[in-house]
């Protein structure tokens, strides 16, 4: 997969930890960035998966046939 470059401007002590965590693992720093933001928008993705099914669920226990839409309704 072809990369793109992307400048970002940190604060000098977020900087410093990156590079620490970039040598402790034997990794570049955009390696060290690139994990740590697939990692957070994982996460995000995961979270929403999970805050949408408890929607769900809510919306289970209040539904009734009768209240409910049918295709033609909805799409006509």
């Amino acid at each position: 997969m072809q990369k793109e470059r992307l400048t970002v401007v940190l604060k000098p002590e977020l900087r410093r930890r990156i590079k620490i965590k970039a040598a402790e693992r034997d990794l570049t720093v955009s390696e060290v960035v690139q994990e740590y933001l697939e990692s957070m928008l994982e996460k995000e993705e995961i979270e929403e998966d999970i805050a949408l099914a408890k929607f769900a669920e809510e919306r289970e226990k209040t539904f009734t046939e009768k209240e409910s839409l049918t295709h033609d309704d909805v799409w006509g």
